[in-house]
């Protein structure tokens, strides 16, 4: 169900020049460190934070987004790497040019539900934009920065806006569930050689053309109709709009001179279908999605303390269970966010980075734990440290303590809708 919102007509301090997208991305010198306002879809997604709209005759424009004020952006919660420092309390200041933010209910519906996601699939993978809960539309006002000279975002691709107010909000909810618990099962179908001969000749199979075709064409297998366009994105084959049904293909191809190129011996293809155990929530419940970061919980004194208990045979676990820390480190933060304990949370991986060298030249390691709530809805992340500092064992970090270093919490909710 789409609602549209439009915020109070109050006149803003400046008026903003009204531009579109494409006018934007090509003439930013005309705009460049001026307020302007702006329409388009909001695009967001692991490497993508944007609004974007059609130009005419057969392209797409796009600009990046970005916070004023100390608003967190977005694209933090995803760990993209190109969103502006904040400090709380604080405007965030781009080129010389400070950038405040209006707070009011349209800005948090809008950072809201452009990063309200599902955190897995129901199969247990990741999730990327093909999870997103809502299709967001937005009106913008904020000051625009050219990447002429110097761009923002992904590899520095674009232009950049960063919003001062939502002046209009349009959002979608998707098909994609919220909550829910499943169990999935996996079939797997290998084709004879002759049937990946037959195959092999059809051009949907061919790497050419849109792979989903062929996965319709495996779909039959199991006497399935699916349509090649009719699922969501997904980078790893095709998935139903629910997220119930997948199909996968598993294999390569090879051409020899003189041949058509064939499907080699080995392929498969997948059928996977998930049942909820508990139901998700229904599509028109609004879910709403937080995230919460703590920075650099490292405390050096503390540390060094730590580490000496450590050393006098007391409290040992500190430099072996990562998961035990980190856990400690996330129930010490979320009392300070007034949030509920997470007591269905499930351990997802604790993982050590390779060992490596600090500034000083002294040894250090990184490492994170995360959990994961049965219903994908919360999602803990603690990013954990031996520092060089500690290291008084000639590089034997299994005796060093881990030090938490930040705490993250994506925690959605959903609610009935008042619409």
């Amino acid at each position: 169900m789409a609602k549209l919102v439009l915020a109070d007509t109050k006149a803003p301090s400046l008026s903003p020049i009204r531009a579109t997208v494409c006018q934007l991305e090509n003439h930013p010198e005309n705009y460049d460190r001026k307020l302007v306002e702006v329409s388009g879809r909001i695009y967001f997604g692991k490497f993508d934070f944007v609004i974007d709209a059609k130009c005419e005759p057969h392209s797409y424009a796009r600009v990046w987004l970005d916070m004023g004020g100390d608003v967190i952006s977005p694209a933090q919660f995803w760990d993209i790497g190109n969103f502006l420092p904040k400090q709380r309390g604080v405007d965030v200041r781009v080129r010389g040019v400070t950038v405040p933010i209006v707070r009011d209910a349209l800005l948090e519906q809008f950072v809201s539900e452009v990063g309200a996601i599902r955190l897995r699939k129901p199969n247990g993978e990741g999730c990327g934009s093909e999870c997103l809960l809502y299709e967001v539309a937005a009106t913008l006002r904020g000051f625009f920065f050219s990447g002429v000279k110097g761009g923002f975002g992904m590899e520095q691709c674009c232009h950049l806006l960063v919003v001062e107010r939502v002046t209009s909000l349009s959002s979608k909810r998707t098909t994609v569930p919220a909550g829910g618990t499943y169990t999935c099962a996996t079939e797997r179908w290998q084709p004879s050689s002759e049937e990946l001969k037959a195959l092999s000749a059809i051009p949907a199979c061919s790497l050419g053309e849109n792979f989903n075709g062929c996965l319709a064409i495996a779909a039959k297998h199991w006497g399935e109709a699916i349509k090649p366009n009719g699922g969501l994105a997904n980078p790893r084959g095709w998935i139903s709009p629910d997220m119930t049904v997948y199909y996968g293909f598993s294999g390569g191809f090879i051409q020899k001179p003189g041949q058509t190129m064939e499907m080699t011996p080995s392929s498969s293809f997948t059928r996977q279908v998930c049942r909820a155990g508990s139901p998700p929530y229904s599509l028109l419940d609004h879910v709403s999605c937080s995230f919460y970061r703590s920075f650099r919980l490292e405390d050096k004194n503390a540390a060094i303390e730590r580490q000496e208990r450590v050393d006098a045979g007391q409290e040992t676990w500190r430099a072996s269970d990562m998961a035990q820390v980190a856990w400690l480190a996330y129930d010490e933060q979320r009392k300070q966010w007034n949030l509920d304990a997470a007591t269905d949370a499930k351990l997802s991986k604790c993982e050590p980075s390779p060992p490596g060298k600090d500034a000083e030249g002294k040894q250090q390691q990184w490492g994170y734990c995360a959990w994961l709530t049965p219903d994908d809805m919360q999602e803990i992340t603690v990013q954990l440290h031996k520092p060089g500092y500690l290291d008084k064992h000639e590089g034997e970090l299994k005796k060093v303590v881990w030090v938490p270093w930040t705490v993250d919490v994506n925690l959605c909710q959903a609610r009935p809708s008042p619409h």
